[in-house]
């Protein structure tokens, strides 16, 4: 039990500073695609939110969900003042249902496993 939560707080802690990379590079435009753009956010907050969860990191879930979407904020705040990027609503907005189905998974999870 002890070895899921230390490998996923390694696992966490690479994956938001390469996530964090990831979201202040440039992107060449001849490849991005709006939808996807969107899914991204989608999956990168559920991923986070289900690391953060096995990783054990916070007493109460509620600290993780919100700590995870305000990183989701910070990151488009970051983005107003890089020229190439550009702060959009529905980025946060794919940020939070990517962590609202990560609550839905953490949910199903602790249904089958109630005991971690």
């Amino acid at each position: 039990m002890q070895l899921i939560q230390y490998s996923s707080r390694l696992i966490l802690v690479i994956s938001v500073v390469l996530i964090s990379i990831l979201f202040i590079k440039e992107i060449d435009n001849q490849y991005s695609f709006y939808l996807s753009d969107k899914l991204l956010h989608f999956f990168c907050f559920l991923y986070l939110t289900t690391i953060g969860w096995l990783g054990r990191i916070f007493y109460k879930d509620l600290w993780l969900y919100v700590i995870v979407l305000a990183y989701g904020i910070l990151i488009e705040i970051v983005q107003i003042y890089i020229p190439y990027r550009s702060f959009e609503f529905l980025d946060i907005f794919a940020d939070f249902l990517g962590v609202l189905a990560g609550i839905f998974f953490i949910n199903f999870l602790k249904y089958l496993y109630p005991n971690y």
